[in-house]
Protein backbone atom coordinates (compact mmCIF):
# COMPACT_ATOMS: atom_id res chain seq x y z
CA UNK A 1 0.00 0.00 0.00
CA UNK A 2 1.31 3.82 -0.41
CA UNK A 3 0.74 5.74 2.12
CA UNK A 4 0.04 9.39 1.41
CA UNK A 5 1.38 12.11 4.33
CA UNK A 6 -2.31 13.29 5.45
CA UNK A 7 -2.28 9.72 6.77
CA UNK A 8 1.07 10.14 7.82
CA UNK A 9 0.40 12.38 10.19
CA UNK A 10 -1.98 11.40 11.76
CA UNK A 11 -0.13 8.18 12.33
CA UNK A 12 3.39 9.77 13.88
CA UNK A 13 0.89 11.55 15.77
CA UNK A 14 -1.00 8.80 17.16
CA UNK A 15 -4.19 10.43 16.75
CA UNK A 16 -7.81 8.46 16.58
CA UNK A 17 -7.45 8.49 12.82
CA UNK A 18 -4.13 7.31 12.80
CA UNK A 19 -4.80 4.41 15.15
CA UNK A 20 -7.83 3.44 12.88
CA UNK A 21 -5.85 3.64 10.02
CA UNK A 22 -3.20 1.25 11.23
CA UNK A 23 -5.45 -1.59 11.53
CA UNK A 24 -5.82 -1.08 7.59
CA UNK A 25 -1.90 -1.29 6.58
CA UNK A 26 -0.88 -4.51 5.19
CA UNK A 27 2.74 -5.74 6.07
CA UNK A 28 4.64 -3.30 3.39
CA UNK A 29 4.03 0.29 3.56
CA UNK A 30 5.50 2.74 1.00
CA UNK A 31 5.60 6.05 0.49
CA UNK A 32 7.44 8.55 -2.42
CA UNK A 33 10.35 10.49 -0.73
CA UNK A 34 8.32 13.52 -1.01
CA UNK A 35 6.35 12.25 1.80
CA UNK A 36 8.97 12.73 4.40
CA UNK A 37 9.14 16.47 3.08
CA UNK A 38 5.35 17.04 3.34
CA UNK A 39 4.68 15.33 6.77
CA UNK A 40 7.80 17.76 8.46
CA UNK A 41 5.86 20.92 7.20
CA UNK A 42 2.79 19.62 8.56
CA UNK A 43 4.99 19.02 12.03
CA UNK A 44 6.63 22.42 11.18
CA UNK A 45 2.50 24.83 11.41
CA UNK A 46 1.50 22.51 14.08
CA UNK A 47 4.77 23.18 16.32
CA UNK A 48 4.42 26.61 15.34
CA UNK A 49 0.68 27.31 16.70
CA UNK A 50 1.51 25.15 20.04
CA UNK A 51 -0.56 22.70 18.89
CA UNK A 52 2.33 19.58 19.73
CA UNK A 53 4.87 19.33 21.92
CA UNK A 54 8.48 18.70 21.05
CA UNK A 55 8.11 14.83 22.72
CA UNK A 56 5.16 14.54 19.96
CA UNK A 57 7.58 15.70 17.24
CA UNK A 58 10.43 13.57 18.10
CA UNK A 59 7.79 10.64 17.93
CA UNK A 60 6.72 11.43 14.62
CA UNK A 61 9.95 11.94 13.00
CA UNK A 62 10.98 8.80 14.72
CA UNK A 63 8.07 7.16 12.77
CA UNK A 64 9.03 8.40 9.64
CA UNK A 65 12.69 6.65 9.30
CA UNK A 66 11.52 3.67 11.29
CA UNK A 67 11.64 0.23 9.09
CA UNK A 68 7.67 -0.34 8.77
CA UNK A 69 8.50 2.49 5.92
CA UNK A 70 9.68 1.86 2.31
CA UNK A 71 10.89 5.06 0.84
CA UNK A 72 10.79 4.48 -3.05
CA UNK A 73 11.83 7.12 -5.96
CA UNK A 74 9.48 8.39 -7.92
CA UNK A 75 11.98 10.31 -11.06
CA UNK A 76 11.67 7.14 -13.35
CA UNK A 77 7.41 7.94 -13.59
CA UNK A 78 8.04 11.24 -15.24
CA UNK A 79 5.67 10.45 -17.71
CA UNK A 80 3.26 9.25 -15.63
CA UNK A 81 3.48 12.09 -13.25
CA UNK A 82 3.11 14.56 -16.28
CA UNK A 83 0.10 12.98 -17.19
CA UNK A 84 -1.44 12.51 -13.76
CA UNK A 85 -0.89 16.11 -12.58
CA UNK A 86 -2.99 17.42 -15.36
CA UNK A 87 -5.88 16.41 -12.75
CA UNK A 88 -4.14 16.43 -9.62
CA UNK A 89 -1.85 18.23 -7.78
CA UNK A 90 2.17 17.35 -9.00
CA UNK A 91 2.15 16.11 -5.19
CA UNK A 92 -0.69 13.72 -5.58
CA UNK A 93 0.32 12.71 -8.92
CA UNK A 94 3.67 10.95 -6.90
CA UNK A 95 1.34 9.32 -4.84
CA UNK A 96 -0.56 8.10 -7.54
CA UNK A 97 1.86 7.56 -9.74
CA UNK A 98 3.87 5.41 -7.57
CA UNK A 99 0.55 3.32 -6.43
CA UNK A 100 -0.23 2.46 -10.00
CA UNK A 101 3.51 1.30 -10.85
CA UNK A 102 3.26 -0.41 -7.98
CA UNK A 103 0.11 -1.99 -8.65
CA UNK A 104 -0.95 -1.48 -5.17
CA UNK A 105 -3.81 0.92 -3.26
CA UNK A 106 -3.13 4.09 -2.10
CA UNK A 107 -4.30 5.28 1.82
CA UNK A 108 -5.41 9.05 1.90
CA UNK A 109 -7.43 11.07 4.35
CA UNK A 110 -7.90 13.74 1.31
CA UNK A 111 -11.34 14.10 0.15
CA UNK A 112 -10.72 15.34 -3.04
CA UNK A 113 -7.75 13.19 -3.65
CA UNK A 114 -10.28 9.73 -2.83
CA UNK A 115 -12.60 11.68 -5.35
CA UNK A 116 -10.51 10.84 -7.89
CA UNK A 117 -12.11 7.16 -9.42
CA UNK A 118 -10.93 6.94 -13.12
CA UNK A 119 -7.26 6.94 -12.45
CA UNK A 120 -6.78 3.78 -12.29
CA UNK A 121 -5.63 3.28 -8.54
CA UNK A 122 -7.57 1.82 -6.10
CA UNK A 123 -8.64 4.85 -3.38
CA UNK A 124 -8.74 3.61 0.46
CA UNK A 125 -10.27 6.71 1.65
CA UNK A 126 -9.72 6.77 5.37
CA UNK A 127 -11.40 9.51 8.05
Amino acid sequence: MILDASVGVEIALGTESGRRAILLLPDEVFVPELFVTEVHRVLRRFRARNEITDGMVSAARAFMTSPALTVLPVHHLEDDLWRLSAAVSAYDAQYLALARASGVALMTRDKRLGSHTNLGVQILLVD
